[in-house]
């Protein structure tokens, strides 16, 4: 699995990816505390050998000695430079060569203190290696680095002196090893807390949608029950009407009523789909919704739709939605006959919904009174901002020249 650029993998929740980012800022924490140890002993090592006795040379033994300060240098470097992560073959090859011919120094000059490399060589194996892994080599390393102090150390303690050594490269390995397998648990213990705070997520969205659907259901029965008997009687007045021979402008109110009330069945079964999570698509739904308001509402609309549309949740879904049925009835209450649009916008970062108007005719009065007309008693837009900000959007409303515009964005 490929990783972003944060330290998280593709697939991963914001808070999974927030915590492998963390963890990978951690390592490096770790990693830059070492390459500075390691460029200081690449000095340490440099002067020591440089000032030892016999000195490097390009014969004989001194040309072994300058080949194991050219190999204990290359390799510090290697491992001073390293930012990422390498194969455990590399580092361990790395070490390897670092130890070996520190060993080499110290078997050729005797007194010159190449435990301190043989020791970094120890401490970079359990830094960056399992223990199974880092060990054989390890103990490799230590055994020679003894070996070697007890046979050509001029001191009379040399046996002491191998000890020593031996201490030390098993103290910087125990050290390294420990402080590794903390922050690995460290780790872990926060990636899976993070995995188990959006499993209770998922399951709180899983209970929410469960209650939904059972609200859903009875709604439905309620809603479906009810405003298809109403249905059903208002045929049948109309029905009356049409023997009776009633008043025609009667007869039309019940045709009229009919179809408020089917309309109406349709608008609250979209509403129980939205709460079952399987409303139709935002540009379907504005389609009949345009559709019945230049029927019913005589308005002269025209609807765009741009971008590349997306499945919103079931929640924007409906807000928006009733945010448009808000927009367009107060179009036709407040300015009849304005030519109005309806756009809706898709963009990689939002969804956006914008309903304008031209405004109300010359003689219906100045700007600032037909906004404050558009806005009545403030109900309608108060509890349209209130829908778009419980789905995390916003909703902005005002004059547009002559005209009100209404935006209503839901992030992506």
């Amino acid at each position: 699995m490929s990783s972003t650029p944060s330290g998280g993998r593709q697939g991963d929740s914001p808070r999974v990816a927030e915590a492998r980012s963390r963890a990978a800022e951690r390592a490096a924490r770790q990693g830059a505390r070492m390459h500075l140890a390691v460029w200081a002993v690449m000095a340490f090592t440099t002067v020591s050998v440089v000032q030892g006795r016999p000195r490097p040379g390009v014969t004989g033994e001194r040309l072994v000695i300058s080949l194991a300060l050219a190999g204990c240098l290359l390799s510090l470097t290697l491992a001073a430079l390293a930012r990422t992560r390498k194969p455990e073959a590399a580092t361990a090859g790395v070490s390897l060569v670092l130890g070996t011919g520190a060993n080499v120094l110290a078997f050729f000059q005797p007194g010159s203190m190449m435990v301190v490399p043989v020791s970094t060589a120890v401490a970079i194996l359990f830094a960056r290696l399992r223990p199974r892994i880092a060990v054989l080599p390890a103990v490799a390393l230590t055994v020679a680095l003894t070996a070697i102090t007890v046979r050509v150390s001029p001191s009379q303690d040399a046996l002491k002196d191998g000890v020593a050594g031996a201490l030390l490269c098993g103290v910087l390995g125990a050290v390294y090893m420990f402080a590794r397998q903390a922050r690995l648990r460290h780790d872990q213990a926060e990636l899976l807390l993070a995995e188990l705070e959006d499993s209770r997520e998922a399951q709180a969205r899983a209970a929410a949608v469960a209650e939904r659907t059972r609200i859903a259901r009875e709604l439905h029965d309620v809603l479906a029950q009810s405003l298809s008997a109403l249905s059903v009687q208002l045929e049948g007045a109309r029905k009356l009407a049409e023997r009776d021979r009633v008043d025609p402008l009667l007869r039309q109110l019940i045709v009229r009523s009919g179809e408020l009330t089917r309309e109406g069945l349709s608008d609250a079964r979209q509403a129980v789909a939205a709460l079952r999570g399987d409303d139709a698509p935002m540009a379907d739904q504005l389609t009949a919704l345009v559709g019945r308001c230049r029927r019913d509402l005589a308005l002269p609309i025209t609807l765009s739709v741009t971008g590349q549309p997306r499945t919103l949740p079931p929640e924007a879904n409906l807000a928006l939605y009733r945010g448009a049925q808000e927009a367009l009835t107060n179009a036709a209450r407040y300015a009849p006959g304005s030519p109005t649009t309806v756009e809706l916008h898709y963009t990689p970062r939002a969804t956006t919904l914008t309903v304008s108007d031209q405004g109300r005719a010359a003689d219906a009065g100045s700007d600032d009174s037909g906004a404050e007309a558009w806005t009545g008693g403030g109900n309608g837009l108060r509890g349209m901002r209130e829908r778009i900000e419980r789905v995390g959007g916003r909703t902005r409303a005002g004059s547009a020249g002559q005209g009100w515009t209404v935006e209503m964005e839901i992030p992506a």
